[in-house]
């Protein structure tokens, strides 16, 4: 049971770390990516005015503001599942 809980813990930790990262970190490195190859955005106040347009997006419910914003944890989750599925294949066989 302690090893279950152990478990479900370190899980939530990571999702929780994951979706932090996502919530904060994603739009900061797609405004720098976006300032370097498109131009400066157009709002008065740069990164605010773009962070503040995914945030308004995203809670009005729109799926391409959500992707950003839970894109690290959709590929981590990709990953895990790829590499389970991987793992499981080459027992099976072997």
């Amino acid at each position: 049971m302690r090893k279950l809980l152990t478990t479900i813990l370190r899980w939530l930790l990571l999702f929780t770390v994951l979706v932090l990262a996502g919530a904060l970190l994603v739009p900061a490195v797609a405004y720098v990516a976006g300032k370097r190859l498109i131009g400066t955005y157009e709002g008065k106040l740069g990164f605010i005015d773009y962070a503040d347009s995914i945030y308004a997006a995203a809670s009005r419910g729109e799926v391409l503001a959500w992707l950003i914003l839970l894109s690290p944890a959709l590929v981590w989750l990709v990953w895990y599942l790829i590499l389970r599925l991987q793992r499981r294949l080459f027992t099976a066989a072997g």
